[in-house]
């Protein structure tokens, strides 16, 4: 039975989000919502409603890890898929498994634009623990996040980017000798997506199915890099704020762990608030 992907916009974001959305409507995105679908009086921030299966969160939340024919069917999508996003001139900017939908004729969509924009142009959005780069939307970014997410399936673990993995790291956190290799050379080079695709990718059809008990998991939520103030609440957080790091690699994914559930916390409490504003602001 399939369930509804029905994504909320933060304040501001929605027009963007509806924007980038028709410029790169094609195979692998997903389908920007009809007026029917979203209902004459819809919220205006709602971007996206389609029908959907869960996303590659939750059949990681089901599952722990992926074969590694489902891996490389996975990659060789979502290649595809950001190749002619690049082509329209646009950056998604945060791909990870809670923004890959599982699409109900089993195959996937990339979904949640609201990071996205031109090449060069500012991050003003993303997943820290997913990025090398904070400070503007480059291609190559894009690519990174199919490798993260590639390694994430593949063992369970998501990765630090920022960091130099070989084969033999690789191997030992659970990914198979010859993925581990093409994982650690797209990493090494990711500024060529034919190449990454090449590595990465195979015409093997084995995509996974959805998870039966969906529930929207996302383990590393998307964060606004600069303060955005509201009247009459507290700026939300920078990445810094959201997600403090540690100096090496090892105590940043450890800290990752340590904090995640105290953040999502924070950050619950801060859109309960806004979400109460907004309500006062209607009445």
């Amino acid at each position: 039975m399939s369930s509804i992907h029905r994504k909320v916009a933060p304040v501001g974001r929605a027009g963007h989000e509806r924007t980038v959305l028709r410029l790169v409507q094609g195979p692998g995105v997903v389908p920007t919502p009809t007026a029917a679908l979203q209902g004459a009086n819809a919220d205006p921030a709602v971007v996206e409603t389609i029908a959907g299966n869960g996303s590659l969160a939750d059949v990681l939340a089901e599952r722990g890890r992926l074969s590694e024919t489902e891996c490389r069917a996975i990659a060789s999508r979502v290649a595809a898929a950001l190749g002619a996003i690049h082509e329209r001139g646009i950056v998604h900017g945060d791909i990870k498994p809670a923004n890959i939908v599982m699409a109900p004729d089993g195959d996937l969509w990339i979904a949640d634009f609201d990071a996205a924009g031109a090449p060069s142009s500012a991050r003003l959005r993303g997943t820290p623990q997913r990025l090398r780069n904070h400070g503007t939307l480059d291609r190559s970014d894009d690519f990174v996040g199919v490798a993260l997410l590639v390694a994430e399936c593949a063992t369970g673990i998501l990765i630090d980017p920022t960091a130099e993995w070989t084969a033999s790291a690789l191997t030992q956190l659970g990914c198979g000798s010859e993925l581990a290799h093409d994982l650690a050379a797209a990493l090494a080079d990711p500024g060529d997506p034919r190449r990454v695709a090449s590595l990465l990718g195979s015409s093997t059809d084995a995509l996974p199915r959805a998870a039966k008990l969906r529930a929207g998991a996302d383990p590393s939520p998307t964060v606004d890099f600069e303060p955005t103030a509201i009247a009459g609440l507290d700026p939300l957080p920078t990445a810094a704020e959201a997600f403090p790091q540690p100096s090496t690699p090892v105590g940043r994914q450890q800290a990752i762990q340590r904090t995640l559930s105290e953040s999502l916390t924070w950050l619950r409490n801060k859109w309960t608030r806004l979400s109460g504003w907004l309500r006062g602001r209607g009445g």
